[in-house]
């Protein structure tokens, strides 16, 4: 079984995480903008992806909520396209490859 669970685990990070769906709401202030990731992030990408979101949020940004299957946020209106754009991007830096991954921030 460990055999098995770290080649799952070689072949997922080859294969860098993005946004494959997206829902957004309408809210008070803003809008709630959920998006769905390729696949589950593994624990230390998360945990990248979680660090350099939050050092550099997009502008606009009131709330977040990061889990391995998923985003959700609430932001302004017009910040949208700008959080989608980041949010791939930060993905793509913490899910690549290990010499990507690395520069997150």
């Amino acid at each position: 079984m460990a055999e098995n669970r770290s080649g799952t685990e070689r072949e997922t990070t080859e294969n860098p995480a993005k946004i494959v769906a997206k829902q957004v709401f309408e809210v008070a202030n803003g809008r709630l903008g959920i998006g769905v990731y390729s696949r589950p992030l593994l624990e230390k990408e998360m945990r990248r992806f979680r660090a350099a979101w939050e050092v550099s949020p997009p502008a606009g940004m009131e709330a977040s909520e990061i889990d391995p299957r998923r985003i959700s946020f609430v932001a302004h209106p017009d910040g949208l396209p700008a959080a989608w754009d980041r949010i791939n991007s930060l993905l793509a830096a913490a899910t690549g490859k290990s010499g990507k991954a690395r520069k997150v921030a």
